[in-house]
């Protein structure tokens, strides 16, 4: 038994600072991906104020992702000529 708990004790020490090392690196990749993810709404929010801009009304409730396609396939289909 006191086998055991020595190699508990010492597979405990080398374990730890192990796992708080890669808990410090998961929480800095999460950190650069809510900052790339805040970059990106606010890259969609500005589209979407030019394109109120322009007077495509938004809906109410309509996020800013479904906003753009919706202009985006509306310009589409005004643009395609009948044959």
């Amino acid at each position: 038994m006191e086998l055991f708990l020595n190699a508990y004790t010492t597979t405990s020490e080398i374990m730890l600072p192990i796992l708080i090392f890669i808990i410090i690196l998961i929480v800095r990749d999460l950190g650069k991906y809510s900052r790339l993810s805040d970059r990106i709404s606010n890259i969609l929010r500005d589209i979407s104020e030019d394109i109120e801009d322009t007077g495509f009304v938004k809906n109410d409730g309509e996020n800013n992702i479904s906003y753009i396609k919706r202009f985006i396939s509306k310009k589409i289909s005004s643009s395609k000529t009948p044959e």
